[in-house]
C-alpha cells in the first residue's frame, strides 16, 4: 500500500499548480499575520526650542550721523 502511495505523493507535490498555490497561501497567511500584529510606532515627541531673542541694538550708542565719510558735501 505504501509502495502505491509514494508515486502519487511525488507527482502531487511536484505539480506546478500545487507548488504555486502553496507559495501563494503561505504569503497570504504571512501578510494576514503581519496585519493582525501590526502596531503603529508612536511619533517621537518634538520639543520646541525656545529661540533666544536677537540681541537688541545698543540704545546707548546710536550710530553716528555726523556725515563722516564721502557722502558728499563741501570741503
Amino acid at each position: 500500500m505504501l509502495g502505491q502511495l509514494m508515486p502519487i505523493l511525488k507527482s502531487v507535490l511536484t505539480n506546478k499548480t500545487v507548488i504555486i498555490c502553496t507559495i501563494i497561501v503561505f504569503l497570504y497567511v504571512d501578510f494576514v499575520w503581519f496585519v493582525a500584529r501590526y502596531r503603529k510606532k508612536p511619533r517621537p515627541v518634538k520639543t520646541k526650542r525656545i529661540a533666544s531673542p536677537a540681541p537688541a541694538p545698543d540704545a546707548e550708542n546710536p550710530p553716528a550721523e555726523d556725515g563722516g565719510g564721502d557722502a558728499g558735501g563741501a570741503e
